[in-house]
């Protein structure tokens, strides 16, 4: 351990996440002490970033638009340099974003990077979706993976999110140019809920598709799976078949209790 420096990190970024953040910071918890886990909150107005001053550091961040690819991308990027000055590891992992080291292998998320001596790790990443003709509705006061039977294996989440070093990532955090060899390793699970409840979904896209987005987001056509909302043919395509999802998998039972 470099003298004087703290091993690990962990922070995320939000705005009004009242149903992931929770998750977030339970699952983190675990693994990570509260004085070095991080939330970013971009003016959040409902509530769900209040009173967590003993479960993590709240830092503030501002922008009008509530989304705004490159801003968001430059904002992660520079804070998560900034925490290298004081850690010798930092994970990022939006809201919805859980990342798992297998428990056939490690004693949990903490010891893989413990032992981990690379400059970065890329995840594999696993897209949790719910199918309600055979799945309940969530309970998301019960543990989650314990609920659904699914999840397909996703290019796009295959996401470089724990470095020793600074990262320039491409605007959705899918890619790190400066390592792009980095395969993903096959012992550290991304597993994405953006989908692992379909109600949930629906309330959260019909939030989002109505905050301030930068007008160039919108022409360029980025984060569009955030502006379909129920009623729209597109968004039953996009929440059952994905982007580039994989074919319909079983989660590993030995993977359940961890979430």
């Amino acid at each position: 351990m470099t003298f004087g420096m703290r091993r690990r990190a962990a922070f995320t970024i939000v705005q009004n996440e009242p149903v992931f953040l929770p998750l977030w910071l339970r699952y983190y918890g675990r693994y990570f002490d509260a004085a070095d886990l991080y939330v970013l909150d971009h003016d959040s107005s409902d509530g769900s970033t209040d009173g967590l001053g003993t479960r993590c550091n709240l830092v503030r961040v501002h922008r009008d638009h509530s989304f705004d690819h490159a801003w968001l991308n430059g904002t992660v990027t520079a804070f998560h340099a900034f925490l290298l000055r004081s850690y010798e590891h930092v994970l990022f992992a939006e809201s919805d974003e859980i990342v798992v080291a297998d428990p056939a292998l490690f004693r949990g998320l903490d010891d893989y990077i413990d032992q981990f001596r690379d400059r970065v790790a890329r995840c594999t990443g696993f897209e949790v979706v719910h199918y309600p003709d055979e799945e309940s509705a969530l309970r998301f006061d019960q543990p989650v993976l314990a609920q659904r039977r699914y999840w397909h294996a996703s290019r796009s989440y295959c996401k470089p999110l724990l470095s020793a070093v600074p990262l320039s990532w491409s605007l959705g955090f899918h890619e790190a140019p400066g390592f792009p060899e980095l395969r993903p390793d096959p012992n550290l699970f991304l597993v994405h809920l953006h989908r692992i409840d379909y109600a949930t979904c629906v309330a959260r896209h019909r939030q989002t598709a109505g905050r301030n987005w930068n007008p160039r987001d919108v022409q360029e056509g980025y984060g569009l799976q955030n502006r379909l909302i129920e009623g729209d043919d597109a968004f039953k395509t996009w929440f059952f078949r994905g982007l580039d999802n994989g074919a319909r998998e079983r989660i590993p039972e030995h993977l359940k209790p961890l979430l």
